[in-house]
């Protein structure tokens, strides 16, 4: 049977991909490597399509797909993750059952609570299987094929990838957008990298770019993360608009073990956000992305 799914990584010398694919088991998903490293063998295996170019995460994913037209054809569900993420196999066939099984138009995994994160809501949440969103990573997206040729035309002028998580809630619409408690994978390194780097020499701010692209789609410019509902670990529904105050103390409670296993580093800022979601539970305060910078 054909693989149904794929995932397109961006690799460099150091990328963690290979460990996805340990072990005898199957997968329902091929790979991609688009390789930005200069060595000519690296990542040549079999049933791995290596493709060698240049650039930032979302110019070059812009580049591949531009170039191989036959990806957006032949697959349903097509995965963006970094390199620095450490998932197995069964991680990856798991993500992309859970989506088509809800009919989601866009999964994310969470990150594990010995990862580096950036956003509070994109830790794994112990009380739910997965959460109906507005905000997903730009770190791991794993997207239909038509929300992906909707949005693509926009990963070329990103250097970042801030705010397209807003164009893909945006085209995505209300319960079709989740991260995914089920899934969950340790991302291994702090936030930024090479694309910060690459943003810092041409003097560009993240926030900028996230500023002018809500423009260019007609949103707020300072856009509100929310959370609309979830599945919980025993698998039933919730909604946040039955009762919002009691919803986000739940949400609260789902992450009090995190302060256990996260990083050290982490766990002072891990601690002041949960405060400030707290906070703003109690006073039912909007919670902006803005409000991370």
């Amino acid at each position: 049977m054909s693989r149904r799914n794929l995932v397109v990584v961006r690799a460099g010398d150091s990328s963690l991909h290979p460990h996805w694919l340990a072990g005898d088991s199957g997968r329902n998903w091929d790979l991609a490597v688009s390789y930005f490293g200069d060595d000519p063998d690296l990542y040549k295996i079999e049933d791995v399509t290596r493709i060698d170019g240049k650039g930032p995460k979302w110019q070059g994913l812009h580049d591949v797909f531009i170039k191989h037209p036959e990806f957006l054809a032949r697959y349903d569900y097509i995965l963006l993750p970094d390199d620095d993420l450490m998932a197995s196999k069964d991680d990856l066939n798991r993500l992309f059952d859970i989506c088509k099984a809800h009919g989601l138009e866009i999964g994310h995994p969470t990150l594990t609570w010995n990862s580096y994160y950036a956003h509070l809501i994109t830790l794994r949440n112990a009380g739910t299987r997965l959460r109906y969103t507005n905000f997903v990573e730009v770190m791991a997206p794993c997207l239909t094929k038509a929300l992906l040729n909707k949005t693509l035309g926009y990963f070329a002028g990103t250097l970042s990838g801030w705010g397209l998580e807003q164009a893909w809630a945006k085209f995505a619409g209300p319960m079709k957008m989740a991260l995914i408690d089920e899934v969950a994978v340790r991302h291994t390194r702090p936030v930024g990298g090479p694309n910060y780097k690459a943003l810092r020499d041409k003097n560009i701010s993240p926030w900028d770019e996230l500023r002018g692209l809500c423009r260019t789609l007609g949103i707020d410019e300072q856009p509100i993360i929310e959370t609309y509902g979830a599945i919980l670990a025993n698998g039933r529904h919730i909604e946040r608009a039955h009762n919002e105050r009691a919803f986000d103390f739940r949400m609260l409670a789902g992450w009090l073990l995190a302060l256990k296993e996260t990083l050290p580093v982490n766990r002072r800022a891990l601690a002041r956000r949960m405060a400030g979601y707290t906070y703003k539970a109690l006073k039912q305060m909007p919670d902006r992305v803005i409000d991370y910078g």
